[in-house]
């Protein structure tokens, strides 16, 4: 993800508040998205799944001041109907 000019200049600010270094505070902002990025690969959907195992399987994220990243079934099975009509 690529910052803006203000948040260039917010995350030198932070950096020098802290002792820290740019690149560091970069890391910090951008770790929450690589965690996500990686643990939703870890997910395998298998085609046709019930509403129950696509529940058991669904996982959710809280991003403090972002809210909560998660998958619907409804968008599962919109996802299904599209690859069954290729």
């Amino acid at each position: 993800m690529k910052l803006s000019r203000a948040d260039l200049i917010k995350v030198k600010e932070i950096a020098e508040e802290n002792n820290l270094s740019v690149e560091d505070v970069k890391q910090i902002i951008h770790s929450p998205y690589g965690f996500i990025k990686s643990k939703s690969k870890e997910i395998e959907f298998e085609d046709d799944m019930s509403k129950e195992e696509f529940m058991k399987k669904k996982t959710n994220f809280n991003i403090p001041s972002i809210g909560k990243l998660y998958a619907s079934n409804f968008l599962y099975n919109e996802i299904q109907k599209k690859k069954n009509k290729n």
